[in-house]
């Protein structure tokens, strides 16, 4: 389950690098609602020559679980931004590396474990909790 988490993260971080909704490995590792409205914010980027760089630190931990889903808690560090793709200029305003409270339920979707749903909370979490 860990390993779905993290997954979502790198297919995020992945398909974010080039502002690319259509990046095979977000269907592989999320389900609606949270696959639609990762695709819908990429596609904004992208609309706005807008990628990301950088990457996020994970720290999750297990909360719940049951056979068919399972909430996932973390305080994730993340050192990512927002730049212009075509000079490499940060998109204002500009977030110096801080610690987000995320909270994540997955699901089991074709026997796979995928992020059903993400919220993070800029800034909001303890580092390492």
């Amino acid at each position: 389950m860990l390993a779905a988490y993290r997954a979502g993260w790198a297919a995020f971080e992945r398909a974010l690098a080039t502002a690319n909704p259509e990046d095979p490995a977000l269907a592989a590792t999320m389900v609606d609602p949270q696959l639609q409205r990762v695709k819908a914010n990429l596609l904004a980027d992208q609309r706005q020559g807008m990628v990301g760089r950088g990457t996020t630190t994970l720290h999750p931990k297990i909360t719940a679980l049951s056979a068919t889903s399972a909430t996932v808690v973390d305080c994730a560090y993340s050192q990512a931004e927002l730049v212009y793709a075509s000079t490499g200029k940060p998109v204002p305003p500009v977030t110096p590396p801080e610690n987000d409270g995320v909270s994540a339920t997955l699901v089991l979707s074709g026997g796979k474990w995928k992020v059903y749903k993400q919220i993070v909370t800029d800034g909001k979490c303890a580092p390492g909790s």
